[in-house]
């Protein structure tokens, strides 16, 4: 992976992706929302965002994943990319109000570590574990949590793809942000581009 901005050069995905800034706050941990997307914002193909990446995404991805404490997704998006139990020192935090997670639902809500839940994603969040959290979406949770100023930062891929059609984008909802982010990085990998926003304040 070579890094484009603030400094070019070589690195690993851990060299890029450090979360030595990353501190919970009083009350909630730090969150980071990671997703991929085509060049013309599509962030599906045949419903799941896993047929959009290539080698190095998928490598950011499962950096992303499991350097976190807690990961929290939407039900769909378990049901769609087939979610399995997480390791024991992770947390797997599931937003839905029917409690079914598809086709891994009742291995998934045997494990301790997994808990479903569902209300207002303020309080949700209050009951996060651990330092880190990383928010994989769907796209109704990112906007939810944009939308209520909780996520810390945005780890987003650029596929090099573009497929039309009528696909959701990283974020929905009837909210505006009006406060741009701050770019911290932009890296490259054959031809997917690797952006990191930091919230501004």
């Amino acid at each position: 992976m070579r890094m484009l901005f603030p400094s070019p050069r070589e690195v690993t995905i851990p060299e890029a992706y450090d979360g030595s800034h990353r501190r919970a706050h009083t009350d909630r941990p730090w969150i980071v929302m990671s997703m991929i997307s085509t060049a013309d914002g599509a962030i599906a193909l045949e419903g799941s965002s896993a047929l959009l990446g290539g080698p190095a995404d998928r490598d950011v991805f499962l950096f992303m994943h499991r350097s976190a404490d807690t990961v929290f997704v939407g039900a769909e998006t378990v049901r769609a990319d087939n979610y399995s139990p997480l390791p024991p020192n992770q947390r797997l935090v599931v937003m839905s109000s029917s409690g079914d997670l598809g086709r891994n639902s009742e291995a998934l809500l045997a494990a301790p570590n997994t808990r479903v839940v569902a209300g207002d994603v303020r309080d949700v969040v209050t009951t996060l574990e651990g330092n880190v959290c990383v928010l994989e979406g769907g796209p109704t949770l990112n906007g939810q949590m944009l939308a209520a100023d909780l996520v810390d930062e945005v780890c987003l891929t650029i596929a090099p793809r573009f497929i039309a059609g009528r696909s959701d984008r990283a974020a929905e909802g009837a909210w505006a942000m009006r406060e741009p982010w701050h770019l911290a990085h932009v890296c490259k990998d054959d031809g997917f581009v690797f952006l990191r926003y930091l919230r501004t304040a």
